[in-house]
């Protein structure tokens, strides 16, 4: 438990010193503003560029909300593999994993600090970047009345934790940063492939990308999310276990 606890000390400081966490918290607090901004100016800036465009309807709160969540599992989401897709690669071509092992730090205690590590600053970036479009949302709209803003954040907040899970398991498999992020991606492929499938579909977890906007406007109830979330609690354990028994296993 104290190597655990020493070996996640080392892994925020240095995440704060290789800017890791600061790019990866800049990122998403840019899109916490900008959600907002450009789904109540986007059309008024249309309309200056080309007289003649007229958008249909007025822009509202929920168009704030399709902005966030479009940026966040789509740019957001990718700027945080790739920004630890090297999260082992570095380790392996130091050689400072094999001093730290052989001086007693077990390799699950390795896996779970870099997990814990990406999970925690994942996360603040990401409710960082959900309170900005919480505020800027309410200050640019009078009526923001929806249902379950924070239950719909919730749903897609634990999705990150798959692709960091992917993304440990790739990190273990390949020493070289593009592999690992490639082998994330295909992963994630695979898994979004797989929930179009007839039977498979109300468990896939990308379901968590897609019914955000029908659960704020009413569309989808909680319930409907249920099983998309139990789908990626679950592959994000496995592939943390996979992660660990592979690197326990693996040549250093």
């Amino acid at each position: 438990m104290n190597g655990y606890l020493a070996f996640v000390k080392k892994e925020f400081t240095e995440n704060m010193k290789n800017y890791r966490f600061l790019i990866m918290l800049s990122v998403f607090l840019i899109f916490g503003m900008m959600s907002a901004f450009l789904a109540k100016f986007t059309p008024e800036i249309l309309s200056a560029l080309a007289a003649e465009m007229k958008m249909r309807a007025e822009p509202v709160a929920l168009d704030a909300w399709k902005q966030f969540y479009k940026n966040i599992s789509g740019v957001g989401f990718s700027a945080v593999i790739i920004l630890y897709g090297s999260c082992l690669s570095g380790e392996y071509s130091k050689g400072t994993l094999v001093l730290m092992v052989t001086k007693g730090l077990s390799r699950r205690a390795v896996i779970l600090a870099k997990y814990t590590a990406a999970a925690v600053l994942m996360t603040i970036s990401y409710w960082g970047s959900y309170a900005l479009t919480y505020g800027y949302t309410a200050f640019l709209w009078s009526d923001t009345k929806l249902s379950n803003v924070a239950l719909a954040a919730l749903a897609l907040w634990i999705l990150g934790f798959l692709y960091l899970s992917i993304l440990m398991v790739g990190c273990v498999l390949f020493e070289q940063t593009f592999t690992s992020i490639l082998f994330t991606g295909g992963m994630v492929a695979v898994i979004s492939l797989l929930g179009i499938i007839g039977p498979l579909a109300r468990f896939s977890p990308f379901h968590l990308t897609t019914q955000n906007i029908d659960l704020i406007s009413g569309i989808a109830a909680p319930s409907d999310l249920i099983m998309p979330v139990l789908t990626s609690m679950i592959i994000s354990i496995l592939g943390l276990l996979v992660a660990i028994r592979l690197f326990n296993t693996k040549a250093l």
